[in-house]
């Protein structure tokens, strides 16, 4: 019986979860972030989770970023300017590789904090 009721706990927390990430907003304009940056890889080749001070972000790359993670080193920039995340045009530089993003959408504290998680497993 108790098997039963975490399955069930499991299922409707995954279902939560899955509506909650379908609710993030794009952003509509340019973002120009600061100094504290924290960022995860998550989604494999295909994203990364981004805090910037006390805003989360979950960038999407237009096809694969597998340089993401290996990368010693990450830079975002838009149009030659560091630190500024874009909706359109933004580009991911790793030490051996450039990524084109292909979508930036606004995240809670607490998706961030669960993408972050799963990571480190």
């Amino acid at each position: 019986m108790n098997i039963k009721r975490l399955c069930t706990a499991a299922l409707l927390a995954g279902a939560a979860f899955a509506a909650n990430a379908a609710d993030n907003t794009p952003i509509a304009d340019c973002v120009d972030l600061g100094a504290n940056q924290e960022i995860v890889r998550s989604g494999g080749a295909q994203s990364m989770l981004l805090r910037d001070g006390d805003t989360h972000y979950l960038v999407g790359f237009r096809g694969d970023c597998s340089s993401l993670a290996t990368a010693s080193r990450i830079e975002i920039s838009t149009d030659g300017t560091a630190n500024r995340l874009c909706p359109k045009g933004t580009k991911v530089k790793t030490n051996r590789a450039t990524c084109s993003v292909g979508k930036v959408e606004a995240i809670d504290a607490e998706q961030f904090a669960a993408g972050k998680k799963r990571t480190s497993r």
